[in-house]
């Protein structure tokens, strides 16, 4: 994980990434939010720190601006082959967009968009 040497948040209190309520729609995890997000949005490995997140599989905590919450949505699209515009750099079919499961070319298609003649 040399990407966090890199990250914004290094020198930011922890806490502020970690609310005391698992509720995302409190009030006081939205202030956390936004005193999250103008970290994160400047940070240069914010692709690198949600990618992490949902690979690892972080059920607490804010990681790349995002709630436990909006990572399990981003990993069930992602299990239904739609990338994420964040943390999906992978190359996509050029026809439904659908995540390649294995390393391709970025602007081939994908097995059932080659058969539809797409």
């Amino acid at each position: 994980m040399s990407w966090q040497t890199r990250a914004a948040c290094r020198d930011t209190d922890p806490e502020l990434f970690f609310p005391p309520s698992d509720d995302d729609t409190a009030p006081v995890v939205a202030r956390h939010l936004s005193a999250v997000r103008p970290v994160c949005g400047r940070c240069p490995v914010q692709t690198e720190c949600l990618t992490w997140a949902l690979d690892t599989g972080q059920d607490v905590g804010i990681w790349a601006a995002t709630t436990p919450t909006e990572r399990r949505a981003i990993r069930r699209q992602r299990l239904a082959g739609v990338p994420d515009p964040v943390a999906d750099r992978e190359p996509a079919c050029a026809a439904c967009s659908l995540l390649f499961p294995v390393p391709a070319v970025d602007g081939s298609l994908c097995s059932t968009c080659q058969e539809k003649g797409a």
